[in-house]
């Protein structure tokens, strides 16, 4: 990367150096012009070749130049569209003010390169290495007054946005040590079985059947929690790429009701998904990924609310809605849509709703922690965070849970 800071130089060297011959050709032409037609000579204005900002607007990497005064005084396009929204962000953090308080008190006018990572957490995980160097430059290559000495000193930044590297390796840690940990049981289950059926059990069919089925429910929690895994995966590798698509939320909600005829059937559940009339509740989102969300959300409400003893009429009711997000409802003060699953089942503790979207969280004492792989509210957690949004739960025991979705509206994001 430091080549980009080379070519910065280079050019900006080249431009002034190249002006000058042009600027004494401009010069003596104008004063022996001014002597053979007997005028006084003219005062002529020495470019100094292209403005700093047009020569960064030129470069494909991320750059800045920070002035005297510790701020950014030209940010480039491919700054702007990579960082536009944390730039800020980056110049303020303690990192990157140490790299460029230590290269404006060193008193050489053209220091060594220094390097600063910036981890940011807020609008979301960014990890960014800047390299950074001081040049004195010509005092109007930076659209100043000329000055004594007619230079001033700057810092050149390049930016690298090193997140998505740095969340494949985490993620590959975390892979790693989550599913050894998470396999070991249903592995040690089915290498049991397997002995016992080439043992004791070899002659005995009942005891076959048996295993056998227990065996084919161990396998697929295996899988399901390696499919969950790599989505999880996925999600992650994305989260701090914004979708630009736009959803219509009526779609939205349709193609889940569609997709969820199935998922009922046979089941002492009502799934009722009321599709919003009004046209303008559009996000903008990946479509997939938000389906995703809402699968994930009712598939948690069957799960727990089938497993536990509901109420005395036996049956659960799950509602899915999509509204306009109404004002002081807790909701950010942008426009927005409210995404919401709610069920009738026997709720949630209180203790434990702060922890329910950690990886492999259950709620203990319920039957359908045994089934579950713990990842499902953790995924949605992620998909919501890289949308933008906000995820809340709130349950009572005994009166049912209910999980809200907030985007913001497509219209309302900048």
């Amino acid at each position: 990367m430091q080549v980009w800071l080379a070519v910065v130089y280079g050019v900006v060297a080249g431009s002034v150096l190249s002006s000058v011959p042009f600027a004494f050709s401009r010069l003596f032409s104008s004063s022996a012009r001014a002597d053979a037609l007997g005028e006084t000579p003219r005062r002529v204005e020495v470019p100094y070749g292209l403005p700093l900002e047009e020569v960064m607007a030129c470069l494909p990497a991320a750059t800045l130049a920070l002035n005297e005064s510790r701020l950014p005084c030209v940010i480039s396009p491919e700054a702007h569209r990579q960082f536009r929204d944390c730039i800020g962000s980056i110049v303020r953090h303690p990192a990157f003010q140490n790299r460029v308080e230590y290269l404006l008190s060193n008193d050489e006018s053209s220091s060594a390169p220094e390097e600063a990572v910036v981890v940011l957490d807020i609008p979301r995980h960014r990890v960014i290495r800047a390299w950074l160097r001081k040049k004195a430059v010509p005092a109007t290559l930076m659209g100043e007054a000329p000055r004594k000495g007619g230079m001033t000193t700057v810092v050149f930044v390049a930016l690298h946005d090193e997140t998505e590297a740095v969340m494949a390796e985490r993620q590959h840690t975390d892979f790693v040590a989550f599913a050894s940990h998470e396999l070991r049981t249903p592995l040690a289950a089915l290498l049991g079985f397997i002995e016992t059926l080439q043992g004791p059990a070899a002659d005995d069919p009942v005891a076959q059947r048996e295993f056998l089925e227990i065996m084919h429910t161990q396998a697929r929690r295996m899988q399901r929690l390696l499919d969950s895994l790599l989505y999880l995966s996925r999600v992650q590798m994305q989260e701090h790429l914004r979708p630009t698509e736009v959803v219509d939320v009526a779609a939205l909600l349709s193609h889940l009701k569609r997709e969820t005829v199935g998922l009922l059937a046979g089941k002492e559940a009502a799934l009722t998904v009321e599709i919003p009339k009004d046209k303008t509740l559009r996000v903008e989102g990946d479509e997939a990924q938000l389906f995703q969300v809402l699968m994930n959300l009712v598939e948690n409400a069957l799960k727990y609310g089938l497993a536990a003893k509901v109420k005395p009429e036996g049956r659960l009711s799950i509602t899915v809605r999509g509204e306009r997000a109404p004002p002081d409802a807790g909701w950010p003060a942008t426009p927005g849509v409210v995404l919401s699953v709610a069920d009738t089942g026997p709720g949630i503790p209180a203790r434990h709703l702060s922890r329910l979207t950690e990886r492999f969280y259950r709620v203990a004492k319920t039957a359908a922690s045994l089934q579950g792989s713990g990842l499902g509210l953790a995924i949605v957690q992620h998909v919501v965070t890289r949308h933008g949004g906000r995820f809340v739960v709130r349950s009572v025991v005994g009166q049912g849970t209910e999980c809200c979705v907030w985007l913001p509206l497509a219209d309302a994001v900048s």
